[in-house]
Order: C-alpha cells, then sequence, then structure tokens
C-alpha cells in the first residue's frame, strides 16, 4: 500500500478559523499511524487570513508541510474597507449592508470570483503538487474547502493522474452555503458553480463530509449506484488538551458564548429570556468571545443585573478554559433553507466541557440530535423564547446539570475521529 498522502487545504496553522482544526488533527494522527503526509497550504504571509493563532503550530510540527504564493483580492477589499490588510475580511460572504462599495465588492466575488475569491491560490497550488508527485507519487490526494476552490485543484490533479485515488472533503455545502444565500448571483454564475459541484462529485474517488445530513445533501446530488461513496465523520476534540486546559470555577453563574454570530443570527428570544429572568445583582455574567454582532452586545449591554464580558478573540487555549469555567454554555446557529447540516467544530468541544448546552436552532438537525443522543443539553427553535427562559431558569437553579462525560462522547475525540478516517482511507486503497 502507498502510504504517501498529499493533503491540499488552503486554511492551515498559525490560521485561527475552525478550517484548520479538523484537518490539522487528521494530518498529526495520519502521521502517527505511519502515513508520510505532504501539506501543500498558503505562504501564511500573503494569505487572506483574518486572525493567526500558534496554538495549533506544535500539533503539526514535523509533517512536510510546502507554502506556496498566491493571488486573491481579499486583502486588498479588507485594506480599503477597515485600513487594515486583516480586520475586513470576511468569514463568509461579503458584508453588503454599509456600502455601495462593499455591495459591488460582493456583486464580484460571487460573479466573477468562481467558485469564490480564493481560487487565484490554485494555479500555484496545482504546480506544487505536480512537482511532488513527480518526485514521489503518492497513493492519496486530499482536498478539504471551503475554499471549494480548493476541490478544483483535486479535479485537474485526478485528471492528470487517474490512478491516484482522490478524497474530497466539504466541511461546508457548496451550493447551500448560508453565507452566500443573501449575495446576488447571475443565473450563469449560479449554473457554472453547479457545474463544477458537480465535476467534483462526480469524478472524485471518495467525498468526505461533517454529518449525517450534510452527508444526505451531498448523495442526492449524485447517481443512486455512486451514493456510496459519500460518508461523513464529525468533526471532534482533543481530549487531552481539553483535560490539562486550567480553568477556574465560576465566582457566579456564567453562561458563555465561543464562536461567530452574525448580524442577522436569531438571537432575539435569548436576549428576551435573559430580560425575562428579572436578575438579581452580582448573580449572572455573560461571558462572550470570538467574532460577536455589535447590535448583540448593545442590547445585552442594557439588560438589568447583567455583567458583560466580551473578550473578542482569544487563543484556543483561553476559549477552552472559558469553555470549562462556564455555568452554562449557549450556541446560536444560523437559520437557512439546510440547517439541518449545521454541526459546528466548536459544539464538539461545547459538548466534552462537561457542562449544560442551550443551542438555539433546527431541533431536527444534527445538532440537536447530538446534544440528544449524549444528553448533553437542549435544542430551541429561534421563537421558543418560553423554552430558553424555562431551561436558563432550571440551569441557574440547578435543576438541570450534566455530572459527567459518557463513554459515547469519546467516540467523537480527535484520536478516535483519525482513526476511523484512517480505516476509510485504507478501504479507498
Amino acid at each position: 500500500m502507498n502510504n504517501h498522502i498529499i493533503l491540499i487545504s488552503y486554511y492551515w496553522p498559525p490560521d485561527n478559523s475552525s478550517g484548520v482544526q479538523r484537518w490539522a488533527y487528521f494530518a498529526h494522527y495520519l502521521k502517527k499511524s505511519g502515513y508520510k503526509i505532504t501539506v501543500i497550504t498558503v505562504d501564511p504571509k500573503k494569505a487572506s487570513y483574518k486572525n493567526t493563532d500558534e496554538s495549533f503550530t506544535k500539533l503539526v510540527a514535523g509533517i512536510n508541510i510546502v507554502h506556496t504564493d498566491t493571488l486573491e483580492p481579499l486583502k486588498a477589499y479588507s485594506l480599503i474597507t477597515t485600513g487594515s490588510a486583516h480586520k475586513g475580511i470576511p468569514r463568509g460572504g461579503v458584508d453588503t449592508s454599509k456600502s455601495l462599495f462593499k455591495r459591488i465588492a460582493s456583486f464580484v466575488k460571487e460573479n466573477i470570483f468562481i467558485p469564490d475569491a480564493r481560487v487565484g491560490w490554485n494555479k500555484y497550488a496545482l504546480k506544487a503538487a505536480k512537482t511532488i508527485i513527480e518526485q514521489d507519487y503518492p497513493g492519496i490526494i486530499i482536498t478539504t474547502g471551503p475554499p471549494q476552490s480548493t476541490h478544483l485543484v483535486g479535479l485537474s490533479l485526478k485528471k492528470s493522474y487517474p490512478t491516484i485515488k482522490w478524497l474530497a472533503d466539504f466541511r461546508d455545502p457548496w451550493i447551500e452555503l448560508y453565507s452566500n444565500d443573501m449575495n446576488v448571483k447571475y443565473n450563469w454564475a449560479q449554473s457554472k458553480n453547479k457545474l463544477l459541484e458537480s465535476n467534483v462529485l462526480t469524478t472524485a474517488d471518495s467525498i468526505l463530509t461533517i454529518g449525517p445530513s450534510m452527508q444526505k445533501l451531498l448523495q442526492t446530488k449524485l447517481p443512486q449506484n455512486k451514493r456510496s461513496k459519500v460518508s461523513y465523520i464529525y468533526n471532534g476534540f482533543d481530549q487531552k488538551k481539553l483535560a490539562d486546559t486550567k480553568f477556574m470555577p465560576a465566582d457566579k453563574f456564567t453562561i458563555t458564548f465561543v464562536g461567530l454570530m452574525a448580524s442577522d443570527y436569531n438571537y432575539h428570544s435569548f436576549i428576551t429570556a435573559l430580560k425575562l429572568l428579572q436578575l438579581e445583582p452580582n448573580k449572572c455574567r455573560l461571558s462572550l468571545a470570538g467574532n460577536i454582532a455589535q447590535n448583540f452586545l448593545d442590547e445585552v449591554r442594557h439588560i438589568e443585573n447583567l455583567e458583560v464580558d466580551f473578550k473578542g478573540f482569544v487563543p484556543h487555549t483561553k476559549s477552552l478554559s472559558m469553555m470549562k469555567s462556564a455555568s452554562l454554555l449557549f450556541t446560536i446557529l444560523p437559520s437557512q433553507p439546510n440547517d439541518k447540516i449545521i454541526v459546528s467544530g466548536k459544539l464538539m468541544e461545547y459538548i466534552a466541557s462537561e457542562k449544560p448546552i442551550l443551542c438555539i436552532g433546527n431541533k431536527k438537525g444534527d445538532a440537536a440530535n447530538l446534544l440528544n443522543t449524549l444528553e448533553a443539553g437542549k435544542t430551541f427553535y429561534p421563537q421558543d423564547t418560553e423554552g430558553i427562559y424555562e431551561f436558563l431558569q432550571d440551569c441557574m437553579s440547578s435543576k438541570y446539570n450534566r455530572n459527567n462525560i459518557t463513554q459515547e462522547t469519546h467516540k467523537y475525540s480527535r484520536e478516535h475521529t483519525a482513526s476511523r478516517l484512517s480505516e476509510l482511507i485504507f478501504k479507498l486503497q
């Protein structure tokens, strides 16, 4: 068996976005299992990374990493709109709410840079991959997206080297991506995206994704006889890192949110529920970290007797400490036509933290099913103010508690999910 794997991933340490962790951990454990891993990624000095964090650099130490040049517009967009080459880089779609320039930029992004604004990296990644293949022929090429343009590199390589197996990993959907729903696309641009997606799904030897609903969504895009090649492995959590993370027991009831909360998320029922609690002075804290919408911050800061502690961006180790120090964790999932598919990597760390979880989103989605199965918390529809209020009351009065992490939860550790990937790769070869 050829144990050389080429992994092509735009996001890589020191980038701190959620897309980094899945494959940084997979690569780490595959290397420990005896695979030779070569990672092709963008030079971090030239990449459109919003924030950087050295937390995962040590994890991928010893892995052969090839950095390439790139050509893309997002850093220029950020510089023009914010005066910083990084601050204004969008996490998803370009924010179109504030200026004509941003609306024009969004239109160009969706209709000129197809499938995404990082497609300018492809020619550099493709050249690097071909050089490596000619020197040390691999058994498998893996591409992971977003950016979905990365899969076009795999498509080109598969055509040039048909005997190499190709696994395409979809961390998010392509056509149905949440942040694209609000952006204006010409019909021809949408048609081109659908064609590219279809070519990738049809040509790849194996399709991997992050949950059962996403698996089903991708399977519907394939003929019946090809649907078996689509499988899923959840994002996991670092069991050892969590166990080693130091934390301070909360000196008051602390509700913690870590991650992304966009301005269009359905958080209003949560705020209303907090107001209904009629909090006593110095008894409750709302602890927040990450990319949090300013209008959410403005509203919660006006809730009487609620202490609001907004930390902004924090390193990964600090976010884990916040989770373990919390009395209650909460998350809000975006509402969208395919919201059943959403299972964030942050949710897996929430689950492993052993703290009760309040989730606002689709009660029939994959995230809700995980929380129910593991008895880790409860999910409420965005309009269920009463249910959210009662759950907050139960948690504050200790009527609802999580005591111990279950044996079932261990199946979602990074080591365990990597062993499942190793099995998939072995069968593919």
